[in-house]
């Protein structure tokens, strides 16, 4: 690579680190309870997400497995 482009991935690089390392410090300084909390309120919204696809899923399935209606599609060639 060219030294423009080294020195542009050493930025990155450099940016990424420090980045990370903010991110790190912030999450230290974040008290116990409030992790956990975070934790917590994080996996309840999942599972309601999750129920209500499935909700939606089974409750739109027709009992005796046929759609509502039958869909045809033709396919016509244009170059005939």
């Amino acid at each position: 690579m060219g030294a423009a482009a080294d020195r542009k991935v050493s930025e990155i690089a450099e940016t990424r680190r420090r980045l990370e390392a903010d991110i790190r410090e912030l999450e230290a300084r974040l008290p116990a309870p409030l992790r956990s909390t975070k934790s917590v309120l994080g996996a309840i919204v999942g599972i309601t997400a999750l129920t209500a696809v499935l909700r939606r899923r089974f409750r739109s399935a027709r009992p005796n497995g046929k759609p509502a209606a039958e869909v045809v599609i033709r396919i016509v060639r244009d170059d005939v």
